[in-house]
């Protein structure tokens, strides 16, 4: 009993709570299973460690402020044939966040950008990784409010510092001065960490000079982006617009204008902004 009671002591002040309530049900189950000494402490251990990653993989996700969640199994490929399958299967490994890699989806509103973005973000945080998702045009919002109030070092300290980083829908409206400089100091502070970031955009890469300020600091951005980066291109129809016409809201003749927005997104050229 003595030992008993300096186990639960211990495990109270090592602050491991599931262990803790589960180390009644763990010597029961050693003495019926007849569970050797290291068999016991590694069941005890194991759940302690199960508690502690499922309350990381909680507070990584109230933290990550993603709009919705979806999972790379939930995605139509059958919907989007531009998409190269196994190319996103092999992102849904994670290995892009050991190695750094930017991960790019470009094209048309409504093809599942964001969808995508946002699975790769999910399957992060599953692991046990910091992730962040942000509207461009809700950073561009929110800088102004932290400039404001003197605190913009605060918001690219929250920009920087999670294992990945989602920038969404970058290009639907120019960026003023101060805000392409703030989208340059986090792509270029995350560059130096090797700290990936996973970006949409419905513009081409020769077309983000029409977002920012000027053509040098468009390069200087896509220099440090493209560098240690997978670029994914979708072409193809709206979601929702063809569910419109499905539906019987919209002529079938609208959705091949409107589905591709109006651009064509190609493959990277070798000058992005020469494209």
């Amino acid at each position: 009993m003595l030992a008993y009671e300096s186990a639960r002591v211990s495990l109270e002040r090592l602050d491991m709570s599931a262990a803790l309530e589960a180390l009644d049900n763990v010597l029961e189950a050693a003495r019926t299973e007849e569970l050797n000494p290291v068999e016991t402490m590694d069941r005890l251990l194991r759940i302690e460690s199960e508690a502690r990653h499922e309350r990381r993989v909680k507070a990584n996700t109230s933290f990550a402020g993603l709009p919705y969640r979806r999972s790379l199994d939930d995605f139509d490929f059958s919907a989007q044939p531009s998409i190269d399958r196994e190319v996103v299967e092999r992102l849904g490994t994670l290995r892009f966040i050991k190695e750094g890699t930017n991960v790019i989806f470009l094209g048309p509103p409504g093809v599942g950008k964001t969808h995508l973005a946002v699975a790769l973000a999910v399957r992060a945080l599953e692991a046990g990784h910091k992730a962040y998702f942000i509207t461009m045009s809700r950073l561009v919002r929110k800088h102004a409010e932290y400039a404001r109030k003197d605190k913009a070092d605060r918001l690219l300290t929250t920009l920087i510092r999670p294992a990945v980083l989602v920038l969404d829908e970058i290009g639907y409206t120019p960026l003023q001065p101060d805000s392409a400089t703030l989208l340059f100091d986090v792509v270029a502070a995350r560059y130096r960490r090797r700290k990936p970031i996973i970006l949409t955009s419905n513009k081409s890469w020769g077309k983000w000079g029409e977002i920012l300020p000027d053509r040098v600091m468009a390069s200087a951005i896509l220099d440090r982006l493209l560098h240690y980066s997978v670029t994914i291109n979708i072409s193809g129809d709206s979601y929702r617009l063809r569910q419109h016409r499905e539906h019987g809201m919209l002529p079938s003749d609208r959705l091949g204008k409107e589905g591709n927005g109006g651009e064509s997104v190609a493959s990277k050229p070798a000058n992005p902004l020469h494209s």
